[in-house]
């Protein structure tokens, strides 16, 4: 793929066309992210990251080893290591660099989120954290003429457009969004979704969470009982770092 390679800047939100392939670059020392924007391209995916993809339009096809997956609009996937993607359409990939995550495919992405979150807005989770602390990706939906509350996050959001168009504000002016839009919010800074006279649909990327399973409280662990007691408690039977590999 040829793109260009640019550097995040780290006081302001940006906001991108998904009509030219590029790469962007992140350089937070606990969270390195790459964001690869594919219009009518194939790309190579590398090693050294686990790749969460998102089909906005058209068709690819991703190559993970011997595998062979179709991706269409809508769709998205997590691939850790190398893989190929190529086709024609649109896609945003959000490489999570140095993380090694688990080979999942989805979609299409709903029409509406199943969490509540604020402002009369809903959340998914489209691929989870294997492990809280770890990267995930996310769904927001925004019912029409809805106007969030100003807020930040700690850590990098990126994340695409999916359908329906408003803007966002920030404190450097209103930033026009529209389908087919990328947007990348450096950790800290203030921001506000806002839609118009229909809804819109927008998937996230976030490179840590803070909700999710732990090696003291997963499903398996929790609901294995001795004696009809939970194995969770019975921390003399729970498997040591050690011996994990």
């Amino acid at each position: 793929m040829q793109s260009n390679k640019i550097l995040i800047a780290s006081d302001r939100m940006q906001v991108l066309p998904l009509d030219k392939s590029a790469d962007y670059s992140f350089t937070d020392q606990e969270h390195p992210t790459r964001i690869s924007i594919l219009a009518d391209t194939s790309s190579e995916l590398s090693e050294d990251a686990t790749h969460f993809a998102i089909v906005h339009s058209g068709s690819f096809l991703a190559s993970i080893g011997e595998c062979r997956y179709e991706l269409k609009a809508g769709c998205f996937a997590s691939v850790a290591g190398a893989f190929r993607l190529q086709g024609n359409g649109r896609a945003l990939v959000l490489s999570a660099l140095r993380y090694r995550g688990v080979n999942l495919i989805g979609g299409p992405v709903e029409a509406n989120g199943r969490l509540r979150y604020i402002d009369g807005c809903t959340s998914s989770i489209l691929i989870a954290p294997p492990i809280r602390g770890e990267p995930c990706l996310n769904f927001l939906h925004l019912p029409s003429h809805t106007s969030q509350t100003l807020h930040t996050h700690p850590t990098l959001r990126a994340g695409l457009i999916f359908s329906g168009n408003g803007k966002c504000e920030t404190r450097h002016g209103m930033l026009n969004f529209a389908a087919g839009t990328v947007f990348l919010i450096p950790p800290h800074i203030e921001h506000s979704f806002q839609s118009y006279g229909e809804s819109m649909r927008i998937v996230i990327y976030h490179p840590d969470s803070d909700s999710g399973p732990t090696h003291e409280d997963h499903t398996m662990l929790n609901r294995t009982f001795v004696n009809r007691q939970s194995a969770r408690q019975m921390t003399d039977l729970h498997t040591r770092k050690e011996a994990q590999n």
